[in-house]
């Protein structure tokens, strides 16, 4: 049996996708770290029921590292110019909260060893516009990488700790 290549993957994915999603909701973040060296993209596709989030990253630490969407599309002079989470429902941090989870949480990701992390995240909690939790309103969003993973109930990031990386929303 022939394999597919991703070419036909892609395709057959998007053949698949109900009528009223298009190839134009989507978005990027091209991800620099702290040296503001690019490590990486993030893709984001708006699908009916949330946001699809596709991570190619390298030059990470190996092992488990918080993800988090931020309110501000900014990451100069520091990434803490994205503020804090996104969170238009005012809820507490973390997935396993029972009074969170806010809007910016998503599960962690893992680096490998040669540190590169590929993920693939969905939530249903933004949407990459027409919402008040909208990723592309008017100042924008981030998606930001910390150096520990979240432990998803902590307050205020989990116990996640640095930011290391980050990416505006495009």
């Amino acid at each position: 049996m022939a394999t597919r290549g991703p070419a036909v993957l892609l395709a057959a994915f998007m053949a698949s996708l109900p009528l009223g999603v298009s190839a134009q909701d989507k978005a990027v973040a091209e991800m620099i770290d702290n040296s503001k060296q690019t490590i990486g993209k993030a893709h984001f596709q708006q699908l009916p029921g949330g946001v699809l989030i596709q991570v190619d990253l390298t030059s990470l630490s190996p092992g488990a590292h918080a993800i988090h969407l931020h309110a501000v599309g900014a990451c100069e002079p520091d990434f803490k110019a994205a503020k804090g989470h996104i969170n238009a429902a005012g809820r507490k941090h973390g997935l396993a909260n029972p009074e969170g989870p806010d809007n910016g949480d998503l599960p962690n990701i893992f680096a490998a060893a040669d540190g590169t992390a590929k993920a693939e995240l969905f939530t249903t909690l933004v949407s990459l516009s027409g919402s008040e939790a909208s990723l592309l309103d008017a100042d924008g969003s981030a998606v930001v990488l910390h150096e520990n993973p979240d432990n998803h109930i902590d307050q205020p990031i989990g116990g996640a700790g640095g930011r290391i990386a980050c990416g505006v929303v495009k």
